[in-house]
């Protein structure tokens, strides 16, 4: 008798276990440029290449927060640890983030968007999840940026890990206020400090056809604009705006003229003449223009960019990959799949 009561416990044991460990899977179904990220661009130990060619690997900070932040809206828990362990054993230098490993080397400077958004996602999924390790790790690193990556009380785009030298600039593009927010509510900055980030941004001035400045310079206190534009950094610019409801109005005319034009949008602009500086799309342009759209509460919009962004996959059974080159960027894989989860979400909610 008692060896049945024994074998019966064991079974209740092994089902409990099974149970668990099924309910630890990452979520399924993947998407097919989930699954390219997942087969073809995450080496095995979890870091994510930038690209498929032979030459030394790299990985960059960029490709970890936005992989993060994607596994955070996807509420895919068990990769975002995985990731968080790589951020722990590959790309911590004296509690900074250095921005990209070369094979083994790691670089000597961080990047301060990739900075922000790695803790602004640490601090978000801590509280979503109730993970105090999270939270910990987030605190950590913007404690440090605050000390050592700040000029009169303005973060800068980068510093040394070693020698603490600084940059001079603030990219525009650069400016997070969601990290901001969240960096206040955890007692990481002021609410002064906070305020005084956020005021740059909300400061910029617009050109005559509606594009921002490229950064704002520290010593001469002045918006400096770029003869050619990128318009994934005019994106990131008119997006961290519209998140703190200024007026974008100027911009998003200046983007739909483009668009009526051309039919499409181009990687980079040339500032004097309005005309393409390159020939090609890219897929992170259109999935920033459709997470830009979000914020405004344009969902049809963000979604007719999000179809001009699938229509440039060659197979749409992978990811986005050049059909004759086989050539590829992971920042053209990751910055869609957060933006086809985003408005996804954003539209269950709708139906909610």
């Amino acid at each position: 008798m008692k060896k049945k009561v024994v074998f019966s416990i064991c079974v209740v044991f092994i089902l409990i276990s099974c149970t668990k460990k099924e309910v630890a899977l990452p979520k399924e179904p993947l998407s097919p440029t989930e699954q390219f990220v997942l087969q073809k661009l995450m080496t095995d130990k979890g870091l994510l290449r930038t690209d498929l060619t032979d030459q030394k690997e790299l990985f960059l900070s960029e490709s970890v927060g936005l992989w993060l932040a994607y596994l955070l809206e996807k509420d895919d828990q068990i990769r975002f640890d995985e990731q968080v362990q790589v951020i722990k054993t590959f790309f911590l230098t004296n509690n900074f983030m250095v921005w990209r490993i070369e094979g083994t080397k790691k670089a000597s400077v961080t990047a301060l968007i990739d900075d922000l958004r790695v803790i602004r996602v640490l601090l978000e999924a801590g509280e979503k999840w109730d993970n105090a390790s999270y939270i910990q790790l987030g605190k950590e690193i913007g404690e440090n940026l605050k000390r050592f990556g700040m000029v009169d009380g303005l973060f800068v785009d980068f510093v040394d890990v070693h020698s603490h030298d600084k940059a001079n600039t603030l990219t525009m593009c650069y400016i997070m206020p969601a990290a901001f927010q969240q960096m206040a509510e955890h007692d990481l900055l002021s609410q002064e400090q906070m305020e005084q980030q956020i005021t740059i941004l909300q400061n910029t001035p617009v050109s005559k056809e509606g594009f921002f400045p490229k950064y704002y310079d520290l010593f001469s206190k002045s918006y400096v604009f770029d003869e050619e534009l990128h318009m994934i950094e005019q994106l990131y610019t008119a997006y961290h705006l519209a998140s703190i409801k200024k007026d974008t109005t100027p911009f998003k005319n200046w983007l739909f003229d483009l668009l009526a034009r051309d039919d499409k949008l181009y990687g980079r602009y040339d500032a004097e003449t309005n005309k393409p500086a390159v020939k090609y799309e890219s897929p992170a342009v259109y999935a920033m223009a459709a997470r830009y759209m979000l914020e405004l509460n344009e969902q049809q919009m963000a979604q007719q960019f999000l179809d001009k962004m699938t229509a440039l996959k060659d197979d749409p059974k992978t990811g986005y990959v050049d059909y004759y080159t086989k050539s590829t960027h992971i920042f053209d894989n990751l910055l869609p799949l957060l933006a086809e989860r985003e408005v996804n979400n954003a539209h269950n909610d709708e139906l909610e």
